[in-house]
C-alpha cells in the first residue's frame, strides 16, 4: 500500500511539474523584471526593460526537458544558465 501511495504522489509531483514548466515568455518577463529591480536609477529601470527584452527573446536558447526547462543566455562571450521549474527560475552559474 506505502509503494501505491507513493508512485502516486510522485506522479502528482512529476505531472504539476510537466504542466507548471516555464516557457520562453514567462522566462522573457522574469529577466525583463528582475533587470528593472537591479537598476540603480529610474533611466535604468525605463530603458534596460525596453532594450533587454528583444534582445534576451533573440539571445535566449531553450532546452526543452519533460518536466523542466534549461534557459541560456550568450551575453559578451559569457553564457548564464537558467532552470525554469513549477514556474519558478534558478540561476545554475
Amino acid at each position: 500500500m506505502r509503494i501505491l501511495i507513493t508512485v502516486i504522489v510522485v506522479l502528482a509531483i512529476l505531472v504539476t511539474a510537466t504542466i507548471s514548466k516555464p516557457n520562453q515568455e514567462e522566462f522573457i518577463n522574469w529577466g525583463v523584471a528582475e533587470i528593472r529591480g537591479q537598476s540603480a536609477s529610474d533611466i535604468e529601470r525605463i530603458f534596460g526593460g525596453t532594450v533587454s527584452e528583444p534582445v534576451e527573446e533573440v539571445q535566449t536558447e531553450i532546452s526543452d526537458y519533460v518536466f523542466f526547462t534549461v534557459f541560456t543566455i550568450q551575453e559578451n562571450g559569457e553564457e548564464y544558465k537558467f532552470l525554469g521549474v513549477f514556474g519558478t527560475f534558478f540561476g545554475l552559474n
